[in-house]
């Protein structure tokens, strides 16, 4: 069985990802699916690299097929940089 806690712990140490009211909502579980919330791309590309490291150490696999980035707010129709796993290349 795997369990996600030590992915959220991991998350959750790492700043990265977003808080409200000093709760942490960067890194949000459902059964097998992970929505990850960050402030900025090099954020989330930081918390990608987390998961990456939590990939290795359990042996898991993400099914890049089925992720996608959205982005929210003003800035929601500029083209950002590519988001990458390196466990998915």
């Amino acid at each position: 069985a795997i369990y996600m806690d030590d992915l959220v712990v991991r998350l959750k140490a790492s700043k990265l990802g977003c808080c409200l009211n000093g709760i942490y909502y960067g890194c949000l579980v459902y059964a097998d699916d992970i929505l990850l919330l960050s402030h900025s791309v090099l954020a989330m590309q930081g918390m990608l690299d987390i998961c990456d490291s939590y990939a290795a150490d359990f042996d898991v696999k993400f099914n890049s097929i089925k992720s996608v980035a959205m982005r929210v707010g003003p800035r929601y129709g500029i083209a950002c940089v590519d988001l990458f796993c390196v466990v998915n290349r």
